[in-house]
């Protein structure tokens, strides 16, 4: 036991000196924990917590420092409100001036507000423009519409619009007799009942009793014209129907004087024309 102890003894001692020499060589930093110092666990942490070679979000990075660059200078007025002050200020300024140009009497003030005037007045000169366009580049801009279109007059389209006859038959009393409309008799070969069409698309104005006990129909039709209907035994039309060309706007009777007669008018914008100059009865 005795050798034991003092070979151990021994060991420390040569423990201790070997020690001693590498502090004289090189003295080590002294490391002390402190008491809120970070746990075993803690040591391979960075201060924020995150793990070794962790590498940042670029998405979370550009959330977090847009506003930045949102803001001119920094955390200034938005981009938005700061372009409209500029434009507004330098609208005022412009503005002031052309005010001022306009007020002044001066010869240069005079000739300023003549090029004014003509800029704020007179189109400008595209067809100059695509020449020389046209000159040093070969070509019309595509991105501008009206270079390169060749411009085509434009031509009004008119077409005769004959108007279908009403019945069968022939004029008995024409237009200039009286001045008002025409009085159509049936063929002769028509018997009963005797259909009367309309002339066109129109809308129904009026249903009414004539004095003689007859019934008149209004109707508007296309064109700016109105057609009077008269003499009518029946119909099945009220106001504010639609008709077509061709429908039954009523019918006529005979009676014991022989065949009835069909009284028809024409108005063109409030004035009675002949109706022979709108509807074919050929």
């Amino acid at each position: 036991m005795e050798q034991g102890s003092g070979i151990k003894g021994r060991r420390k001692q040569r423990i201790r000196s070997l020690l001693d020499d590498q502090r004289e060589a090189a003295p080590l930093p002294l490391y002390t924990l402190e008491e809120d110092g970070p746990s075993f666990k803690e040591w391979g942490k960075h201060h924020d917590g995150r793990e070794p070679g962790y590498e940042p979000d670029p998405e979370v990075l550009w959330k977090q420092s847009r506003g930045g660059w949102m803001d001119e200078g920094g955390g200034g007025r938005p981009r938005f409100t700061a372009g409209l002050i500029r434009r507004t200020v330098a609208s005022v300024l412009v503005f002031g001036a052309v005010w001022g140009i306009f007020l002044a009497r001066e010869p240069w003030a005079v000739k300023a507000q003549a090029f004014i005037t003509d800029a704020l007045s007179n189109d400008m000169d595209f067809a100059a423009a695509q020449v020389w366009y046209e000159t040093h580049f070969n070509g019309a801009p595509s991105f501008i519409p009206i270079f390169g279109e060749d411009e085509v007059p434009a031509e009004k389209v008119s077409t005769a619009h004959t108007l279908s006859a009403p019945l069968a038959g022939s004029i008995l009393r024409s237009f200039a007799d009286t001045l008002y409309g025409v009085e159509i008799m049936p063929e002769s070969d028509s018997s009963g009942n005797v259909a009367v069409k309309s002339v066109d698309t129109g809308r129904v104005l009026s249903v009414s009793k004539e004095a003689q006990g007859g019934i008149r129909i209004v109707i508007r039709h296309t064109g700016s014209l109105t057609a009077e209907y008269g003499h009518l035994s029946g119909t099945r039309l009220s106001a504010d129907d639609w008709v077509e060309s061709g429908d039954t706007v009523g019918w006529m009777q005979e009676t014991d004087s022989g065949a009835p007669l069909l009284f028809f008018a024409v108005m063109k914008d409030k004035t009675y024309i002949d109706p022979a100059e709108v509807v074919s009865f050929d």
